[in-house]
């Protein structure tokens, strides 16, 4: 921007002036409306947008709220059905219902001459079970006293009442 300075009209005031002329700086009035305009569509369209993208995410939302409906549904169903099994196996292999079946099926209880044992060759039985060692020190083989204890408390007791009676 470009200062001039002008002379007064009345030839001691010195003003300052723009050089465009005053009315070159105001806007044409339908340039004023299209900036108007084209900010409020600016805003909408951004508001639009924001708008859209809240909508995806709530309708994602929604629909994954459904799913874990229809799933939690599917689940107490299943374990309802579970429950119902787990029940009628139950009732079917009750002592009594598995005798009448084994009844049924020509099984009857086995008597002590009926029994037969088979001694199969080769055959050897799984060793019998040891414990192991307590980790920390050997065990003596008499219940894992130290050797200084050779006395029970009752020999000692008879001990000392002999000694305080004066026998020996």
């Amino acid at each position: 921007m470009i200062l001039a300075l002008v002379e007064g009209r009345s030839g001691s005031e010195v003003q300052f002036f723009r050089r465009y002329p005053k009315q070159a700086t105001r806007q044409a009035p339908w340039r004023v409306q299209i900036r108007t305009t084209s900010n409020t569509m600016l805003a909408l369209v951004a508001l639009l947008v924001v708008s859209a993208l809240y909508l995806a995410v709530n309708a994602r939302l929604a629909r994954a709220g459904r799913d874990v409906l229809s799933l939690q549904a599917r689940r107490a169903e299943l374990v309802r059905r579970s429950g119902e099994l787990t029940g009628s196996l139950a009732d079917l292999t009750t002592p009594k219902r598995m005798l009448e079946r084994a009844s049924s099926l020509g099984f009857h209880p086995a008597h002590a001459r009926e029994i037969e044992y088979l001694v199969v060759d080769g055959y050897t039985p799984p060793p019998a079970f040891v414990a192991p060692r307590p980790i920390g020190g050997q065990l003596e083989s008499r219940g894992g006293f130290s050797p200084a204890y050779t006395e029970t408390l009752g020999e000692w007791l008879q001990r000392a009442l002999a000694g305080i009676r004066g026998e020996r």
